[in-house]
């Protein structure tokens, strides 16, 4: 999460006391990761939620360096004549209260994972006494987002273990079936598994069961019908939903490629949206743009 765009003009009131409280959320973030790493090695950190911990820390420390990056070098700081023994006075701009925020959530999401772990033991069905845990919903917003990052990075087969998890706990989270659904049936494909193959189809047909206005499973369930069956019109009815779903204009063009065939293949004109992406016109400057 990143803290979003500043206003002009806020850089160089802002940037000595953000700089210093991007380094030390630096530091936190490494310790953390360290601290996860010995718990999980110590076996006090099951797989699931070293992976949710990870993902979450290696991404908010991407951005996090990519902000000091973007201040620049450091600047001396002068404390003056009369007072040379006084640290300077630390002010924090709009944009470095709300990143002290979002560290706070990050320390108290990690910190309630690691005392959970602490104090798990207890009777079967009984919470022990004093025990802090994450709400359902925010554990699976966590689960879905370290997901995300997995797939990202290329690691599916983490990736689907973890939205399977989410899935024991919510088995109608759409975007757990679509996302998973899909890397499940493109593993089976790879993998030669028609046990999988056929996993991945029926999880995106429960999320368009489940969530007809979620765009994921329409988009997954399309390229489905498309490929494994050469069922264009199915395909089109599917990629009509995906497109009146409100994905956006990014989702929309990373799949332009994928879904225009379908339209091909049944003889019909593309839609608008996927006409203005696919032209010629088009291709040749992303072409240009992709090569300067």
């Amino acid at each position: 999460m990143t803290t979003g765009a500043r206003r002009p003009g806020t850089e160089r009131a802002d940037s000595g006391g953000e700089r210093w409280f991007l380094d030390d959320e630096r530091e936190f973030l490494l310790r953390s990761i360290d601290d996860a790493a010995r718990e999980h090695d110590a076996g006090d950190l099951s797989d699931s939620d070293y992976d949710v911990l990870l993902a979450r820390d290696r991404s908010r420390l991407a951005a996090v360096e990519a902000e000091l990056a973007a201040l620049g070098p450091e600047e001396p700081v002068d404390a003056g004549p009369e007072s040379p023994d006084v640290p300077p006075r630390r002010r924090y701009g709009r944009w470095s209260r709300v990143g002290i925020v979002v560290a706070c959530g990050f320390i108290v999401a990690g910190a309630v994972i690691l005392v959970d772990h602490a104090v798990s033991p207890a009777l079967p069905g009984q919470a022990p006494s004093g025990t802090v845990t994450l709400s359902k919903a925010q554990q699976i917003e966590d689960q879905l987002a370290a997901a995300a990052v997995l797939t990202e990075d290329g690691e599916g087969q983490q990736a689907l273990e973890l939205y399977n998890k989410v899935l024991t706990e919510d088995p109608d989270d759409p975007d757990a079936l679509a996302a998973g659904g899909w890397l499940e049936w493109n593993a089976g494909v790879t993998g030669k598994s028609a046990a999988a193959e056929r996993a991945g189809r029926q999880s995106e047909e429960k999320a368009v069961r489940v969530a007809p206005d979620f765009y994921g499973g329409h988009l997954y369930l399309g390229l489905i019908l498309l490929d494994q069956d050469d069922n264009a019109s199915g395909a089109i009815r599917q990629f009509v939903d995906f497109l009146a779903d409100g994905p956006s204009k990014a989702e929309v063009k990373s799949f332009a490629s994928q879904i225009a065939p379908a339209w091909t293949q049944a003889h019909e004109p593309l839609p608008a949206a996927l006409a203005a992406l696919t032209s010629p016109t088009a291709t040749s400057t992303t072409t240009t743009t992709s090569a300067s």
